[in-house]
C-alpha cells in the first residue's frame, strides 16, 4: 500500500511549555498544517527588543498501518521567517524523551566549561535572581558584557547544580571590607560587579565572603569561563540570491548563518582616527602638572591555519618604553589584552617577557586566537625631553603706583586702615599696611599716608582682567605754621602742636636762611628741607646771577634736588 498526503504527519510533545519540564515524548494530539501559532506563539514586545529562545520539541510520525518497509524521510525549513531578527532552527537530539532543559544543554554545550573565572560569587544567591554579585581584586576585568559564564555548585558531586549565565549589564565599584584575623580588624579594597542577567537563577547558589585573600570558600558556588566548541548540528534556511537550478553544485544564499542565541552586540565604525597615546609620562609636577601622551608604534599579524598557536615571537621597533607595551588579540569574538609591568614581565590575559634593551617579546595567550582575526602590537619609544621650566624669561614683577583719591587735598590715610585685594589663580590674594608705611602679605610696597600715594610689588602675578580692590580711612590734613623757639645747644628744638597726631602722619617742613658778605667770597642760597616718614627732600635754591664755575678738566657733582 503506497502511502498519503496524510500518513506522515506531525505531533505535539507530552509538554508544549517553554518551560525546563517542557518537551518529553510524543503525544496522539497531531499538528494541523498551515495553522498559525500551532507550535511557536506570538512573539512579545520584549522578546523584540531583548531577544529571547524559545525551545519545543515536536515528533514525525507514520500513521500507514501496513507492513511496507519505511525507508526514511526528511525534514526541511521551505519557508524562512520575514522577520530578518527571527530565526528557525532545527535541532536533533535523537532522544524521543528529551526535556527542553536537556535540549538548552546540547545547545549550550557550544560553549564548553573552561577554567575558574578571576573572582567569585558574593554571599548567597537565590533562585528566580536576575543579577548576583561578584568580588574581584581592584583593576580585574569585570564580566564581559554578551559573555556566557557558568556557575556550578557541588561540582563532581550527585548533587551537582549548574546554570549558564549570559551578561546583560555590568556595574563595577570599589568598596573597603574589613576581615578579622587573629582578633584585629583588617580593612582591605575589593572591586565588586553587580552583574544583570537576561535570565533568572534556577537554583539556590552558596557564595563566599569576603575575603582579603581573595580565595573562594571550599564546597562553594565556583564561576567558570566558557570557551565555543562544535558540538551539535543545526539546520536552517536561507533565501537564495540569484535563481538556480535542478543540477547546479553550486548555490547563492543570503547567509550561511543562524542566530541560535540572541545577540545584544552591534558594531560601530570609526574612521580618521589618530592613534591614541594609551600610556602617559610626566614632563613636569611644579609649578604645574605637565603631561605628554606616549605616541604608540603598532604592529598586527595575520592568523590563519599556519601561524595558529598560544606561542608568539614579536620584535619591537624602535625599543619599547618601559610601561608602554600592549598586545590585543580576539578569541572567540572576545577581546583580550596582555601589558608590561615596567619591569620586563607580561600580565593580563597572558604571560611571558619584553626586553626592554633589544626589543623582542615572548607571549603565550590565554586563549587559541580566532583564525582571520589579527594579533596587534602596540608600543611607545623614549621620549627625549629636557625641562625648560627654571630657563624662562627674567620678567620683572608688575608694579604699581597710583594716589588714592580723597574728598580734599588735606586728606590722608589713617596708618593700620589699608587693604588691598586682587585675584589670582582664581584665588583672592591680600595686603595690608603696617601703620608705619610698609605694605605686607600678598604684595610688598609702601604707602604715604599724608599724600595718599602708594607703591605696590604683588608676590603673585593678577589675573588677567583682576582689579585692585582698595579700602582704607581717610582723615583731614592738619597744617600748623610754628613761629619761635629756639634750639638748645645741642640744636634740638621742641614744637608744641594744637593736639595728638596720629602715628606716622606727622610731617615737618622747615627753612634756613644764611647771609654772608661779598667779600668773604661765599654765595647766598637758600635750602629747604621736607621730611617724611621715609623720605627726605632737600632743594637748594641759587640766586638768579649765580653760575656754576667752568669744569673743564675736572669732575664736580653739583648739589641737586635729592
Amino acid at each position: 500500500m503506497s502511502l498519503l498526503a496524510g500518513d506522515i504527519r506531525f505531533a505535539r510533545s507530552a509538554n508544549m511549555a517553554d518551560v525546563p519540564e517542557g518537551g518529553g515524548p510524543p503525544s496522539a494530539q497531531l499538528l494541523t498544517s498551515g495553522r498559525s501559532n500551532e507550535i511557536f506563539p506570538d512573539i512579545s514586545e520584549e522578546t523584540r527588543t531583548v531577544g529571547r529562545v524559545e525551545i519545543y520539541q515536536i515528533f514525525g510520525i507514520l500513521r500507514n498501518t501496513d507492513r511496507t518497509p519505511f525507508l526514511g524521510s526528511n525534514v526541511i525549513l521551505a519557508e524562512p521567517p520575514a522577520d530578518p531578527n527571527v530565526s528557525v532552527t532545527l535541532l536533533s537530539l535523537k532522544d524521543p524523551f528529551a526535556t527542553r532543559a536537556e535540549i538548552a544543554k546540547r545547545i549550550e554545550s557550544g560553549m564548553a566549561t573552561g577554567s575558574e573565572w578571576s573572582g567569585y560569587l558574593l554571599e548567597n544567591h537565590f533562585a528566580t535572581m536576575r543579577s548576583i554579585q561578584l568580588l574581584q581584586r581592584v583593576g580585574m576585568p569585570p564580566p564581559v558584557l554578551g559573555k556566557t559564564y557558568v556557575l556550578v555548585y557541588q561540582e563532581g558531586q550527585p548533587a551537582e547544580r549548574r546554570q549558564r549565565v549570559r551578561v546583560k549589564a555590568v556595574s563595577t565599584v570599589e568598596r573597603t571590607f574589613t576581615q578579622i584575623l587573629n582578633g584585629t580588624a583588617v580593612d582591605f579594597q575589593a572591586q565588586v560587579a553587580t552583574v544583570e542577567l537576561f535570565d533568572g537563577l534556577a537554583y539556590d547558589f552558596p557564595g563566599s565572603a569576603p575575603s582579603r585573600t581573595f580565595a573562594r570558600e571550599a564546597n562553594k558556588t565556583v564561576v567558570r569561563e566558557t570557551v565555543y566548541s562544535d558540538s551539535g548540528m543545526f539546520y536552517s534556511a536561507g533565501r537564495l540570491t540569484a535563481a538556480t537550478l535542478i543540477t547546479d553544485t553550486w548555490l547563492n544564499v543570503d547567509s550561511i548563518y543562524t542566530q541560535v542565541v540572541p545577540n545584544s552586540r552591534s558594531e560601530v565604525a570609526s574612521v580618521d582616527q589618530q592613534p591614541s597615546a594609551r600610556r602617559t609620562i610626566v614632563l613636569a609636577e611644579t609649578p604645574r602638572l605637565v603631561e605628554v601622551g606616549v605616541t604608540p608604534h603598532t604592529q598586527r599579524f595575520k592568523i590563519d591555519e599556519v601561524n595558529v598557536g598560544l606561542t608568539y615571537v614579536f620584535q619591537c621597533h624602535p625599543l619599547p618604553e618601559p610601561g608602554t607595551l600592549f598586545i590585543d588579540y580576539w578569541s572567540l569574538g572576545q577581546r583580550y589584552t596582555i601589558t608590561d609591568d615596567g619591569a620586563g614581565k607580561l600580565e593580563g590575559q597572558g604571560g611571558g617577557a619584553v626586553s626592554y634593551a633589544t626589543g623582542s617579546v615572548n607571549v603565550t595567550l590565554k586563549a587559541v586566537p580566532d583564525i582571520g582575526s589579527a594579533i596587534s602590537l602596540a608600543h611607545g619609544a623614549r621620549v627625549a625631553y629636557a625641562d625648560r621650566s627654571a630657563q624662562g624669561a627674567a620678567v620683572r614683577a608688575p608694579e604699581y603706583a597710583w594716589i588714592i583719591e580723597g574728598d580734599t587735598a588735606a586728606d590722608s590715610v589713617v596708618p593700620g586702615s589699608l587693604s588691598i585685594s586682587y585675584t589670582s589663580g582664581g584665588t583672592v590674594r591680600t595686603v595690608t599696611d603696617n601703620g608705619a608705611g610698609k605694605l605686607s602679605g600678598a604684595a610688598t610696597g609702601v604707602i604715604d599716608y599724608a599724600s595718599r600715594a602708594i607703591l605696590l610689588r604683588p608676590l603673585y602675578m593678577p589675573d588677567p582682567g583682576a582689579q585692585l580692590a582698595v579700602t582704607c580711612q581717610l582723615d583731614a590734613l592738619v597744617t600748623e605754621n610754628l613761629t619761635g623757639g629756639t634750639p638748645d645747644a645741642g640744636g634740638i628744638l621742641a614744637l608744641t602742636l594744637a593736639q595728638q597726631p596720629a602715628a606716622g602722619t606727622l610731617q615737618v617742613q622747615w627753612a634756613t636762611v644764611r647771609e654772608v658778605s661779598n667779600t668773604a667770597g661765599a654765595t647766598l642760597s637758600t635750602t629747604t628741607a621736607s621730611k617724611g616718614p621715609d623720605t627726605t627732600s632737600t632743594v637748594i635754591q641759587y640766586p638768579d646771577w649765580w653760575s656754576p664755575p667752568a669744569t673743564e678738566g675736572m669732575a664736580i657733582n653739583w648739589p641737586s634736588a635729592a
